[in-house]
């Protein structure tokens, strides 16, 4: 008596499947088996995935994830901030190495022998020693650091930076949606949107999206934008000479020492009564101490006491703002009282910049008097720079929209006026970025041709405008300034709303 054989239970689900066969379908009449649309061929063998088979796949994944290891595994493997996505998406240091050793290499396609070969040429790395995770640490802080004075424009000499990638990423601006990463009770990545930027600190304040998670300080290191971040070239941050604007510096003339007979001026300011030159003043405004005009000197004497309100200001709104931000993680109201505190602090400081920005502009046209009689060359004003820079943006402009015939290319006056205006604002910010040299007056000459741009511009296409021009401009002026975000002076506090 023979012994039957042992069959697996995977071949007797494949003879079950054998013999119940469905039953045939009938044929369709030929006139509708035309119409049919046959599947192309390179889909016929592709098989539609198992529903129930995805669903526990995501489970399990799902179930990985919340394993505290797995889950900043997956950190330390994709989330890369907008500062370190070029640092080690870019070539690694065995690309590097071979580009500089070995140059005439064109080709990538060797074979195992011939990468040993070039592995022994170049030596033994040393690896996952404390050494050398030292060093790596110590090279991508100093990477990071050169990235961020590019950032600022306060580094120039881009031959320094022959380790960093070829695009340079922008910092980010104030409203970004990010994904952040935070430390200590609540370690993760959460979204949220950028409420401040602190180019000191190298940190951006974020607000989160997450119910209770409030306000965190966090390093640029560990904030992504949701977005795709803008680069720029390391090539246009090279500085480019720019003439000097004074020719030679000559100490002003001393003139007669006032005696203590001299009446005195201004009693009644509060500025300078508190002053212990009060009773040395000239008895006209018209003469002069030290060389200098007595407006000139009291106009200086203004502007430095607004600075140091304005400093004591800032600096009560920053302990304001750190209030607020504890009592928002702690989820407690503000209250009423300190609103109104809040708000009329900021009212305070509106008012000092616009009596700032007046005295500014008096301090400025002194200097234009003053600089022939110093010996000096007198600085382009800003509104001859801008008014050159219409003119030839209008030259250039014709000329492009000029065809054979006598006709034009774009045939309205509107098209052609704001496309003027806008090349005019391009050249103005190409005049601005080759001087290194600048001050708020020539910025406030940039924002002035920016709001004559778009008061020519219909209601309806403000929104488009401000998304596209206005919210670039800006930007541009933060990575000029030497200030960074902090060219309030720049300003035109006059402008509608």
């Amino acid at each position: 008596m023979e012994t039957p054989t042992r069959s697996s239970k995977r071949s007797r689900l494949f003879r079950e499947e054998e013999e119940e066969q469905p039953p045939r379908l009938p044929s369709r009449s030929p006139r509708r088996s035309q119409r049919v649309s046959t599947t192309p061929q390179k889909f016929a063998n592709m098989t539609t995935p198992d529903k129930k088979a995805s669903q526990k796949i995501g489970l399990r994944l799902r179930n990985l994830l919340k394993l505290p290891k797995a889950h900043k595994w997956c950190i330390y493997e994709w989330f890369y901030s907008n500062i370190d996505r070029p640092l080690f998406e870019g070539d690694n240091d065995f690309c590097l190495c071979l580009k500089e050793s070995f140059p005439n290499l064109k080709t990538r396609k060797l074979t195992r022998v011939e990468w040993g070969t070039i592995r022994r040429l170049m030596g033994k790395p040393r690896r996952c020693s404390s050494a050398f995770f030292v060093e790596e640490r110590t090279a991508l802080r100093q990477k990071r650091q050169k990235m961020r004075l590019l950032q600022q424009r306060k580094l120039w000499d881009v031959s320094n930076c022959k380790d960093l990638p070829d695009e340079i990423p922008l910092p980010l601006i104030i409203g970004t949606k990010v994904t952040a990463r935070l430390r200590g009770v609540h370690d993760g990545l959460f979204t949220g949107q950028i409420d401040a930027v602190d180019t000191s600190a190298a940190t951006y304040r974020v607000t989160f999206d997450r119910n209770g998670l409030g306000t965190h300080t966090v390093p640029d290191y560990e904030v992504l934008s949701n977005e795709p971040n803008e680069t720029m070239p390391i090539s246009a941050f090279a500085q480019k000479p720019r003439p000097s604007r004074f020719q030679s510096f000559l100490t002003p003339p001393r003139g007669p020492y006032p005696s203590a007979t001299t009446p005195v001026l201004m009693d009644n300011d509060p500025l300078i009564s508190q002053s212990p030159w009060k009773h040395k003043l000239p008895g006209s405004e018209e003469d002069t101490l030290g060389g200098f005009p007595v407006k000139f000197l009291v106009q200086v004497t203004r502007l430095s006491k607004i600075l140091m309100i304005k400093k004591e200001h800032i600096k009560h709104l920053k302990d304001m703002n750190t209030e607020a931000e504890k009592l928002k993680s702690y989820s407690m109201p503000i209250v009423l009282e300190f609103q109104k505190r809040y708000a009329t602090t900021v009212l305070e400081l509106e008012r000092l910049n616009k009596d700032l920005n007046k005295v500014l502009h008096e301090v400025q046209q002194f200097c234009c008097e003053l600089a022939p009689e110093q010996g000096m060359v007198p600085a382009d004003h800003p509104t001859e720079l801008r008014r050159r820079c219409e003119e030839e943006a209008q030259e250039m402009v014709q000329q492009t929209n000029a065809l054979r015939d006598d006709q034009q290319c774009v045939a309205n006056p509107g098209l052609t006026q704001l496309i003027s205006g806008l090349t005019a604002l391009l050249l103005q910010i190409k005049c601005l970025a080759e001087g290194g040299d600048l001050n708020s007056f020539e910025f406030k000459s940039l924002t002035d041709s920016l709001n004559d741009i778009k008061s020519s511009i219909d209601p309806s296409n403000l929104s488009c405008f401000q998304n596209n021009v206005e919210i670039h401009v800006a930007h541009i002026q933060s990575g000029l300034s030497q200030l960074g975000n902090l060219h309030a002076f720049a300003a035109n506090h006059t402008n509608a709303v």
